[in-house]
């Protein structure tokens, strides 16, 4: 893989507000700053002294409900997960807060991107690699995984845990031969090395 070069130390975590406590990532690379998965409440922490280009793994309203506070210049989604922007049901919205919809242009994240197709958290979940730093979104957690079951019936239900027991799959035999000192940064709690990750998280070992 050609991969961007990205470091730790380049990446600014901006905590949300609300009861769900989205990690929303910042960083500048190539004359850009980036926004990945822009949460309730960060509006005041970005400041927009050039393009502001903004990143979403996946649909759901505490990765997106940010959106309106923030003076951007592109948005990149899936395909699959784009509906959610204006769906208050597909982004989980209608059943924690005000139904949230937010009218926008947006381009394919694939096609700007170095992606891995990850469903199974939301069919349109999206893993986002750089050289160094591997966002994950809610697909894994530094000692966990995506919930599957979100305001799903059962036959949906037993679909998307198919899809990311077969996601999971893919990510250990691709992470195993990437550099164990690689960041792991999820959407929700710690970041980890994919070293710590092998050791800590049960569906990794």
């Amino acid at each position: 893989m050609n991969l961007a070069k990205l470091s730790l130390s380049q990446i600014e975590i901006l905590k949300t507000s609300g009861e769900f406590e989205t990690s929303t990532y910042k960083f500048n690379l190539d004359g850009i700053t980036y926004l990945i998965d822009p949460g309730f409440g960060i509006g005041g922490k970005v400041k927009k002294d050039r393009q502001v280009d903004v990143i979403i793994t996946h649909g759901h309203y505490d990765h997106i409900s940010g959106l309106p506070e923030i003076d951007f210049d592109r948005i990149y989604i899936s395909p699959e997960d784009s509906i959610a922007l204006t769906d208050p049901i597909s982004n989980l919205s209608a059943f924690f807060t005000e139904p949230f919809a937010f009218e926008v242009e947006w381009y394919n994240i694939d096609e700007y991107f170095q992606t891995i197709v990850a469903p199974g958290h939301t069919p349109g979940s999206r893993i986002i690699i750089f050289e160094g730093v591997i966002f994950t979104g809610d697909v894994v957690f530094s000692n966990s995984i995506g919930r599957v079951d979100l305001y799903v019936d059962k036959l949906e239900q037993a679909e998307m845990r198919k899809q990311m027991t077969a996601t999971i799959k893919r990510l250990r035999g691709l992470f195993k031969t990437l550099p164990e000192d690689w960041y792991i940064c999820p959407g929700h709690g710690d970041i980890v090395t994919i070293k710590r990750l092998f050791e800590i998280n049960p569906f990794f070992k």
